[in-house]
Protein backbone atom coordinates (compact mmCIF):
# COMPACT_ATOMS: atom_id res chain seq x y z
CA UNK A 1 0.00 0.00 0.00
CA UNK A 2 1.37 3.47 -0.94
CA UNK A 3 1.93 6.03 1.76
CA UNK A 4 -0.24 9.18 1.44
CA UNK A 5 2.62 11.51 0.45
CA UNK A 6 3.91 8.96 -2.08
CA UNK A 7 0.42 8.65 -3.62
CA UNK A 8 0.15 12.45 -3.91
CA UNK A 9 3.55 12.76 -5.57
CA UNK A 10 2.68 10.04 -8.09
CA UNK A 11 -0.64 11.72 -8.90
CA UNK A 12 1.08 15.04 -9.49
CA UNK A 13 3.68 13.41 -11.72
CA UNK A 14 1.00 11.65 -13.77
CA UNK A 15 -0.99 14.87 -14.04
CA UNK A 16 2.06 16.79 -15.26
CA UNK A 17 2.86 14.12 -17.82
CA UNK A 18 -0.72 14.16 -19.10
CA UNK A 19 -0.70 17.97 -19.43
CA UNK A 20 2.59 17.84 -21.28
CA UNK A 21 1.11 15.35 -23.72
CA UNK A 22 -1.95 17.50 -24.33
CA UNK A 23 -0.11 20.84 -24.80
CA UNK A 24 1.84 21.10 -28.09
CA UNK A 25 5.53 21.63 -27.48
CA UNK A 26 7.49 24.33 -29.24
CA UNK A 27 9.01 23.19 -32.49
CA UNK A 28 12.70 23.91 -33.03
CA UNK A 29 13.83 25.20 -36.42
CA UNK A 30 17.10 26.37 -37.94
CA UNK A 31 16.92 28.74 -40.89
CA UNK A 32 19.26 30.96 -42.89
CA UNK A 33 18.86 34.03 -45.08
CA UNK A 34 21.63 34.78 -47.60
CA UNK A 35 22.22 38.37 -48.72
CA UNK A 36 24.84 37.15 -51.19
CA UNK A 37 21.92 37.03 -53.62
CA UNK A 38 19.39 39.80 -53.05
CA UNK A 39 16.92 42.15 -54.71
CA UNK A 40 15.60 45.59 -53.76
CA UNK A 41 12.44 46.19 -51.76
CA UNK A 42 10.60 49.09 -53.40
CA UNK A 43 7.71 49.33 -50.98
CA UNK A 44 4.28 48.17 -49.89
CA UNK A 45 0.93 49.54 -51.02
CA UNK A 46 -2.76 48.87 -51.45
CA UNK A 47 -5.65 49.42 -53.84
CA UNK A 48 -7.59 52.63 -53.15
CA UNK A 49 -10.50 54.41 -54.84
CA UNK A 50 -10.88 58.02 -55.89
CA UNK A 51 -14.47 58.27 -54.63
CA UNK A 52 -13.31 57.74 -51.06
CA UNK A 53 -15.71 59.08 -48.42
CA UNK A 54 -13.18 58.75 -45.58
CA UNK A 55 -9.87 60.26 -46.79
CA UNK A 56 -8.71 61.00 -43.25
CA UNK A 57 -9.30 57.41 -42.12
CA UNK A 58 -7.69 55.82 -45.16
CA UNK A 59 -4.84 58.34 -45.00
CA UNK A 60 -4.02 57.28 -41.44
CA UNK A 61 -4.14 53.63 -42.47
CA UNK A 62 -1.71 54.29 -45.32
CA UNK A 63 0.59 56.16 -42.94
CA UNK A 64 0.53 53.35 -40.37
CA UNK A 65 1.35 50.83 -43.10
CA UNK A 66 4.31 52.94 -44.24
CA UNK A 67 2.77 52.63 -47.72
CA UNK A 68 4.84 53.81 -50.66
CA UNK A 69 2.36 52.92 -53.41
CA UNK A 70 -1.33 53.00 -54.07
CA UNK A 71 -3.06 51.45 -57.05
CA UNK A 72 -5.90 53.60 -58.29
CA UNK A 73 -7.98 54.47 -61.34
CA UNK A 74 -7.98 58.19 -62.22
CA UNK A 75 -9.63 58.10 -65.63
CA UNK A 76 -11.09 61.48 -66.66
CA UNK A 77 -14.66 61.34 -67.93
CA UNK A 78 -15.24 61.16 -71.69
CA UNK A 79 -18.56 60.22 -73.37
CA UNK A 80 -18.06 56.88 -75.12
CA UNK A 81 -20.16 58.02 -78.08
CA UNK A 82 -17.50 60.63 -78.92
CA UNK A 83 -14.65 58.14 -79.23
CA UNK A 84 -13.73 57.38 -82.81
CA UNK A 85 -11.19 55.30 -84.65
CA UNK A 86 -7.89 56.87 -85.59
CA UNK A 87 -7.87 59.56 -82.88
CA UNK A 88 -4.44 61.05 -82.23
CA UNK A 89 -3.09 61.68 -78.74
CA UNK A 90 -3.71 65.38 -79.21
CA UNK A 91 -7.30 64.80 -80.31
CA UNK A 92 -7.87 62.54 -77.33
CA UNK A 93 -6.48 65.18 -74.96
CA UNK A 94 -8.70 67.84 -76.54
CA UNK A 95 -11.73 65.60 -76.01
CA UNK A 96 -10.86 65.16 -72.34
CA UNK A 97 -10.48 68.91 -71.86
CA UNK A 98 -13.76 69.53 -73.68
CA UNK A 99 -15.59 67.54 -71.00
CA UNK A 100 -13.44 68.61 -68.06
CA UNK A 101 -14.99 70.25 -65.02
CA UNK A 102 -13.90 72.06 -61.89
CA UNK A 103 -15.41 69.25 -59.84
CA UNK A 104 -13.29 66.63 -61.63
CA UNK A 105 -10.13 68.71 -61.27
CA UNK A 106 -10.77 69.32 -57.58
CA UNK A 107 -11.25 65.61 -56.86
CA UNK A 108 -8.05 64.72 -58.68
CA UNK A 109 -5.92 67.47 -57.14
CA UNK A 110 -7.20 66.68 -53.63
CA UNK A 111 -6.11 63.09 -54.17
CA UNK A 112 -2.76 64.30 -55.54
CA UNK A 113 -2.16 66.47 -52.48
CA UNK A 114 -3.07 63.71 -50.04
CA UNK A 115 -0.67 61.26 -51.69
CA UNK A 116 2.12 63.84 -51.77
CA UNK A 117 1.66 64.53 -48.06
CA UNK A 118 2.10 60.81 -47.37
CA UNK A 119 5.08 60.36 -49.71
CA UNK A 120 3.08 57.94 -51.84
CA UNK A 121 3.41 57.44 -55.59
CA UNK A 122 0.39 56.07 -57.48
CA UNK A 123 0.28 53.17 -59.89
CA UNK A 124 -2.60 53.71 -62.29
CA UNK A 125 -4.92 51.00 -63.52
CA UNK A 126 -6.78 51.38 -66.82
CA UNK A 127 -9.46 48.79 -66.23
CA UNK A 128 -10.62 47.93 -69.75
CA UNK A 129 -10.76 48.99 -73.37
CA UNK A 130 -13.80 51.28 -73.95
CA UNK A 131 -16.84 49.51 -75.39
CA UNK A 132 -16.71 51.15 -78.85
CA UNK A 133 -13.28 49.57 -79.38
CA UNK A 134 -13.98 45.99 -78.26
CA UNK A 135 -15.77 42.99 -79.70
CA UNK A 136 -18.57 41.91 -77.39
CA UNK A 137 -20.19 38.50 -77.25
CA UNK A 138 -23.39 37.57 -75.44
CA UNK A 139 -21.54 34.94 -73.48
CA UNK A 140 -21.71 34.39 -69.76
CA UNK A 141 -18.36 35.02 -68.08
CA UNK A 142 -18.75 34.09 -64.45
CA UNK A 143 -21.49 36.39 -63.13
CA UNK A 144 -21.31 38.69 -66.17
CA UNK A 145 -23.61 38.31 -69.15
CA UNK A 146 -21.13 39.37 -71.83
CA UNK A 147 -17.50 38.85 -72.75
CA UNK A 148 -15.20 41.54 -74.16
CA UNK A 149 -12.35 40.92 -76.60
CA UNK A 150 -9.69 43.28 -77.90
CA UNK A 151 -9.81 44.10 -81.61
CA UNK A 152 -6.25 44.13 -82.97
CA UNK A 153 -6.95 46.88 -85.52
CA UNK A 154 -8.02 49.24 -82.68
CA UNK A 155 -5.25 48.52 -80.19
CA UNK A 156 -3.18 51.52 -81.27
CA UNK A 157 -6.23 53.76 -80.79
CA UNK A 158 -6.56 52.53 -77.23
CA UNK A 159 -2.83 53.05 -76.61
CA UNK A 160 -3.08 56.67 -77.74
CA UNK A 161 -6.11 57.23 -75.51
CA UNK A 162 -4.08 56.07 -72.50
CA UNK A 163 -1.35 58.57 -73.33
CA UNK A 164 -3.92 61.37 -73.73
CA UNK A 165 -5.21 60.62 -70.22
CA UNK A 166 -1.68 60.59 -68.81
CA UNK A 167 -0.99 64.00 -70.36
CA UNK A 168 -4.17 65.40 -68.84
CA UNK A 169 -3.14 64.08 -65.42
CA UNK A 170 0.38 65.44 -65.86
CA UNK A 171 -1.17 68.86 -66.38
CA UNK A 172 -2.65 68.50 -62.88
CA UNK A 173 0.68 67.47 -61.40
CA UNK A 174 -0.10 63.75 -61.26
CA UNK A 175 2.66 61.50 -62.62
CA UNK A 176 2.43 57.82 -61.68
CA UNK A 177 5.38 55.53 -61.12
CA UNK A 178 3.74 52.86 -63.25
CA UNK A 179 0.58 52.00 -65.17
CA UNK A 180 -1.33 48.83 -65.95
CA UNK A 181 -2.61 49.08 -69.51
CA UNK A 182 -5.58 46.83 -68.85
CA UNK A 183 -6.75 44.76 -65.92
CA UNK A 184 -5.92 41.04 -66.21
CA UNK A 185 -5.66 40.73 -70.00
CA UNK A 186 -6.26 36.97 -69.82
CA UNK A 187 -9.89 37.50 -68.75
CA UNK A 188 -12.95 38.44 -70.82
CA UNK A 189 -14.64 39.94 -67.73
CA UNK A 190 -12.58 43.06 -68.52
CA UNK A 191 -10.99 42.98 -71.96
CA UNK A 192 -9.38 39.76 -73.10
CA UNK A 193 -6.17 39.94 -75.13
CA UNK A 194 -4.21 37.15 -76.73
CA UNK A 195 -0.52 37.44 -75.81
CA UNK A 196 0.54 38.80 -79.22
CA UNK A 197 -2.07 41.56 -79.03
CA UNK A 198 -1.05 42.48 -75.49
CA UNK A 199 2.53 42.74 -76.75
CA UNK A 200 1.29 45.09 -79.47
CA UNK A 201 -0.47 47.22 -76.85
CA UNK A 202 2.66 47.46 -74.69
CA UNK A 203 4.88 48.47 -77.63
CA UNK A 204 2.38 50.97 -79.00
CA UNK A 205 1.78 52.62 -75.63
CA UNK A 206 5.48 52.79 -74.81
CA UNK A 207 6.22 54.42 -78.16
CA UNK A 208 3.48 57.03 -77.75
CA UNK A 209 4.54 57.75 -74.16
CA UNK A 210 8.13 58.32 -75.23
CA UNK A 211 7.03 60.63 -78.04
CA UNK A 212 5.08 62.78 -75.59
CA UNK A 213 7.62 63.23 -72.82
CA UNK A 214 6.40 60.44 -70.54
CA UNK A 215 9.57 58.35 -70.54
CA UNK A 216 9.70 58.18 -66.73
CA UNK A 217 6.36 56.40 -66.40
CA UNK A 218 6.81 52.64 -66.35
CA UNK A 219 4.47 50.00 -67.71
CA UNK A 220 3.44 47.30 -65.21
CA UNK A 221 2.73 44.18 -67.20
CA UNK A 222 1.35 41.81 -68.16
CA UNK A 223 -0.67 41.78 -64.91
CA UNK A 224 -2.02 38.26 -65.36
CA UNK A 225 -2.37 35.50 -62.80
CA UNK A 226 0.77 33.48 -62.14
CA UNK A 227 -0.43 30.59 -64.29
CA UNK A 228 -0.98 32.79 -67.32
CA UNK A 229 2.36 34.55 -66.98
CA UNK A 230 4.45 32.15 -69.08
CA UNK A 231 1.95 32.37 -71.93
CA UNK A 232 1.90 36.16 -71.97
CA UNK A 233 5.59 36.80 -71.38
CA UNK A 234 6.31 34.28 -74.13
CA UNK A 235 4.17 36.30 -76.53
CA UNK A 236 5.98 39.46 -75.49
CA UNK A 237 9.40 37.89 -76.03
CA UNK A 238 8.41 36.76 -79.52
CA UNK A 239 7.51 40.37 -80.37
CA UNK A 240 10.56 41.76 -78.52
CA UNK A 241 8.03 43.62 -76.37
CA UNK A 242 9.29 42.73 -72.90
CA UNK A 243 11.63 45.73 -73.25
CA UNK A 244 8.52 47.95 -73.06
CA UNK A 245 7.91 46.89 -69.46
CA UNK A 246 9.28 48.83 -66.52
CA UNK A 247 7.90 46.36 -63.99
CA UNK A 248 6.92 42.75 -64.46
CA UNK A 249 3.57 42.37 -62.75
CA UNK A 250 1.11 39.69 -61.73
CA UNK A 251 -2.00 39.29 -59.61
CA UNK A 252 -1.73 36.65 -56.89
CA UNK A 253 -4.57 35.03 -54.96
CA UNK A 254 -2.97 31.62 -54.48
CA UNK A 255 -2.83 30.05 -51.04
CA UNK A 256 0.46 30.21 -49.10
CA UNK A 257 0.78 26.45 -49.53
CA UNK A 258 0.74 26.85 -53.31
CA UNK A 259 3.17 29.78 -53.22
CA UNK A 260 5.54 27.90 -50.93
CA UNK A 261 5.67 24.81 -53.15
CA UNK A 262 8.96 25.01 -55.06
CA UNK A 263 7.66 22.40 -57.50
CA UNK A 264 4.91 24.72 -58.75
CA UNK A 265 6.09 25.67 -62.22
CA UNK A 266 3.87 28.73 -62.63
CA UNK A 267 5.10 30.33 -59.44
CA UNK A 268 8.72 29.34 -59.99
CA UNK A 269 8.78 30.78 -63.51
CA UNK A 270 7.33 34.13 -62.53
CA UNK A 271 9.23 34.63 -59.30
CA UNK A 272 12.57 34.43 -61.07
CA UNK A 273 14.39 37.06 -59.01
CA UNK A 274 13.67 39.78 -61.56
CA UNK A 275 14.62 37.84 -64.68
CA UNK A 276 12.41 40.10 -66.80
CA UNK A 277 12.75 43.21 -64.61
CA UNK A 278 11.73 44.30 -61.09
CA UNK A 279 8.64 42.42 -59.94
CA UNK A 280 5.60 44.45 -58.87
CA UNK A 281 2.68 42.44 -57.50
CA UNK A 282 -0.07 44.88 -58.46
CA UNK A 283 -2.74 42.81 -56.71
CA UNK A 284 -2.48 40.16 -54.03
CA UNK A 285 -5.04 38.87 -51.59
CA UNK A 286 -6.78 35.93 -50.03
CA UNK A 287 -10.17 35.29 -51.63
CA UNK A 288 -11.28 34.79 -55.20
CA UNK A 289 -11.87 38.29 -56.56
CA UNK A 290 -12.74 37.80 -60.24
CA UNK A 291 -15.19 35.51 -61.97
CA UNK A 292 -12.52 33.38 -63.63
CA UNK A 293 -9.85 33.34 -60.94
CA UNK A 294 -7.88 30.17 -60.48
CA UNK A 295 -9.48 28.32 -57.60
CA UNK A 296 -6.45 28.41 -55.36
CA UNK A 297 -7.90 31.13 -53.14
CA UNK A 298 -9.27 30.46 -49.67
CA UNK A 299 -12.84 31.55 -50.28
CA UNK A 300 -14.07 30.05 -47.02
CA UNK A 301 -12.05 32.51 -44.94
CA UNK A 302 -13.94 35.48 -43.55
CA UNK A 303 -12.24 38.85 -43.96
CA UNK A 304 -12.84 39.59 -40.27
CA UNK A 305 -11.06 36.43 -39.08
CA UNK A 306 -7.50 36.12 -37.74
CA UNK A 307 -6.94 33.28 -40.23
CA UNK A 308 -7.58 35.68 -43.12
CA UNK A 309 -4.96 38.04 -41.68
CA UNK A 310 -2.38 35.29 -41.27
CA UNK A 311 -3.02 34.09 -44.83
CA UNK A 312 -2.48 37.60 -46.26
CA UNK A 313 0.68 38.09 -44.21
CA UNK A 314 2.01 34.67 -45.27
CA UNK A 315 1.45 35.50 -48.93
CA UNK A 316 3.17 38.87 -48.58
CA UNK A 317 6.27 37.38 -46.96
CA UNK A 318 6.45 34.52 -49.47
CA UNK A 319 6.16 36.84 -52.47
CA UNK A 320 8.79 39.19 -51.08
CA UNK A 321 11.26 36.42 -50.25
CA UNK A 322 10.77 34.79 -53.66
CA UNK A 323 11.65 37.88 -55.68
CA UNK A 324 8.94 40.55 -55.55
CA UNK A 325 10.17 44.12 -55.12
CA UNK A 326 6.79 45.75 -54.58
CA UNK A 327 3.49 44.48 -53.17
CA UNK A 328 0.03 46.03 -53.53
CA UNK A 329 -2.74 44.49 -51.40
CA UNK A 330 -6.33 44.29 -52.64
CA UNK A 331 -7.75 46.44 -51.00
CA UNK A 332 -7.68 49.13 -48.30
CA UNK A 333 -11.41 49.30 -47.55
CA UNK A 334 -14.76 47.77 -48.43
CA UNK A 335 -17.19 49.86 -50.41
CA UNK A 336 -20.95 49.77 -50.84
CA UNK A 337 -20.97 48.48 -54.41
CA UNK A 338 -19.15 45.25 -53.56
CA UNK A 339 -21.03 41.98 -53.66
CA UNK A 340 -21.75 40.23 -50.41
CA UNK A 341 -19.03 37.70 -49.63
CA UNK A 342 -16.49 39.40 -51.93
CA UNK A 343 -15.06 41.71 -49.27
CA UNK A 344 -11.29 41.94 -48.89
CA UNK A 345 -10.74 45.30 -47.19
CA UNK A 346 -8.24 45.96 -44.43
CA UNK A 347 -11.02 48.16 -43.10
CA UNK A 348 -14.79 47.93 -43.19
CA UNK A 349 -16.80 50.52 -45.11
CA UNK A 350 -17.18 52.44 -41.85
CA UNK A 351 -13.40 52.50 -41.28
CA UNK A 352 -13.07 49.78 -38.64
CA UNK A 353 -9.68 48.08 -38.87
CA UNK A 354 -9.66 44.33 -39.29
CA UNK A 355 -7.04 41.78 -38.21
CA UNK A 356 -5.49 41.86 -41.71
CA UNK A 357 -4.71 45.56 -41.23
CA UNK A 358 -2.89 44.87 -37.96
CA UNK A 359 -0.98 41.92 -39.43
CA UNK A 360 0.27 43.81 -42.50
CA UNK A 361 1.13 46.82 -40.36
CA UNK A 362 3.24 44.59 -38.11
CA UNK A 363 5.18 43.42 -41.17
CA UNK A 364 5.73 46.64 -43.11
CA UNK A 365 5.38 49.67 -40.83
CA UNK A 366 9.10 49.94 -40.02
CA UNK A 367 10.75 48.55 -43.17
CA UNK A 368 12.23 51.26 -45.43
CA UNK A 369 11.99 51.18 -49.23
CA UNK A 370 15.36 50.50 -50.79
CA UNK A 371 16.23 47.72 -48.36
CA UNK A 372 18.00 44.65 -49.74
CA UNK A 373 15.93 41.45 -49.57
CA UNK A 374 17.84 38.22 -48.98
CA UNK A 375 17.18 35.24 -51.21
CA UNK A 376 14.45 32.89 -50.03
CA UNK A 377 15.11 31.38 -46.59
CA UNK A 378 16.37 27.85 -46.19
CA UNK A 379 15.00 25.32 -43.72
CA UNK A 380 11.98 27.03 -42.22
CA UNK A 381 9.41 24.51 -40.95
CA UNK A 382 6.18 23.90 -42.82
CA UNK A 383 3.73 26.70 -42.18
CA UNK A 384 6.36 29.21 -41.04
CA UNK A 385 7.34 31.87 -43.56
CA UNK A 386 10.07 34.48 -43.42
CA UNK A 387 11.94 37.23 -45.23
CA UNK A 388 15.04 39.16 -44.23
CA UNK A 389 16.00 42.68 -45.31
CA UNK A 390 18.88 45.05 -44.60
CA UNK A 391 19.12 48.82 -44.90
CA UNK A 392 21.74 51.08 -43.35
CA UNK A 393 22.26 50.28 -39.68
CA UNK A 394 19.37 47.84 -39.39
CA UNK A 395 18.22 44.39 -40.41
CA UNK A 396 14.57 43.37 -40.54
CA UNK A 397 13.41 39.77 -40.15
CA UNK A 398 9.76 39.22 -41.10
CA UNK A 399 8.21 36.09 -39.63
CA UNK A 400 4.77 34.49 -39.93
CA UNK A 401 3.76 31.41 -37.97
CA UNK A 402 0.61 30.19 -39.69
CA UNK A 403 0.41 27.07 -37.54
CA UNK A 404 -1.44 26.41 -34.29
CA UNK A 405 1.82 25.43 -32.59
CA UNK A 406 4.33 27.63 -30.82
CA UNK A 407 7.55 27.72 -32.85
CA UNK A 408 11.12 28.26 -31.68
CA UNK A 409 13.04 29.96 -34.49
CA UNK A 410 16.76 30.35 -35.01
CA UNK A 411 17.59 32.38 -38.12
CA UNK A 412 21.11 33.13 -39.36
CA UNK A 413 21.72 36.18 -41.57
CA UNK A 414 24.54 35.49 -44.03
CA UNK A 415 26.44 37.50 -46.62
CA UNK A 416 25.24 40.95 -45.61
CA UNK A 417 26.27 43.70 -43.24
CA UNK A 418 26.82 43.27 -39.52
CA UNK A 419 23.74 45.34 -38.69
CA UNK A 420 22.31 42.31 -36.91
CA UNK A 421 24.15 41.98 -33.61
CA UNK A 422 21.28 42.81 -31.26
CA UNK A 423 17.51 43.26 -31.21
CA UNK A 424 16.34 46.87 -31.13
CA UNK A 425 12.57 46.51 -31.63
CA UNK A 426 9.80 44.01 -32.31
CA UNK A 427 6.62 44.85 -34.23
CA UNK A 428 4.24 41.93 -33.85
CA UNK A 429 0.59 40.86 -33.87
CA UNK A 430 -1.32 37.66 -33.22
CA UNK A 431 -4.91 36.75 -32.29
CA UNK A 432 -3.67 36.55 -28.70
CA UNK A 433 -2.35 40.11 -28.75
CA UNK A 434 0.51 42.29 -29.90
CA UNK A 435 4.17 42.55 -28.96
CA UNK A 436 5.31 39.87 -26.51
CA UNK A 437 2.04 37.99 -26.90
CA UNK A 438 3.02 37.29 -30.51
CA UNK A 439 6.84 37.14 -30.64
CA UNK A 440 8.66 36.50 -27.37
CA UNK A 441 12.25 36.36 -26.16
CA UNK A 442 13.76 37.77 -29.36
CA UNK A 443 17.54 37.83 -29.02
CA UNK A 444 20.40 38.19 -31.50
CA UNK A 445 23.99 37.05 -31.26
CA UNK A 446 26.49 37.42 -34.11
CA UNK A 447 23.70 37.81 -36.69
CA UNK A 448 21.71 34.82 -35.46
CA UNK A 449 18.20 35.66 -34.32
CA UNK A 450 16.40 33.43 -31.85
CA UNK A 451 12.75 33.98 -31.01
CA UNK A 452 9.58 32.23 -29.88
CA UNK A 453 6.67 32.64 -32.27
CA UNK A 454 3.22 32.35 -30.78
CA UNK A 455 0.39 30.61 -32.61
CA UNK A 456 -0.55 32.54 -35.77
CA UNK A 457 2.03 35.21 -34.92
CA UNK A 458 2.99 37.85 -37.49
CA UNK A 459 5.76 40.36 -37.08
CA UNK A 460 9.08 41.96 -37.88
CA UNK A 461 12.10 41.79 -35.60
CA UNK A 462 14.40 44.77 -36.09
CA UNK A 463 18.11 44.19 -35.49
CA UNK A 464 21.02 46.60 -35.26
Amino acid sequence: MLKPHTHTALALALSAALCAALVPSAQAAEASFDFGSSHTFLGFGTQVWLNNKNPRVTGQMLKDLNARFVRVSLNPKVPLRELREGMTVEEGLALIKKHDSAEQRDRLTEFRDQMRSLGITPHLIFWRVPEPWVKTQAKKVGSKSKANYAQPELIDDYARSIVAQLLYLKGLGIEPDGIELVNEPHGAWGTKFVPAHYAQLALSTRKAMNEHGLQNIKIDGPGTGLRQFDHFIGGMKEANAEKALGYVSAHVYDTPEVLADRRDSGTASFMGQGKFGPIMITEFGVKQHSDEDDFFADDELQVTSPEFAVHAASSAVLLLSKGASGLIYWQIQDFAWQKKGKTHGMMSASGERRPVAHALQALFSKVPPGAAVAQRPINLPTGVYGAALQSGKNSYVMLVNSTDQVQEISAKLLGGSKACMSVSQVEAWSPAGRGDAAIRQAKADNCTLKATLGKQAVGTVILQ
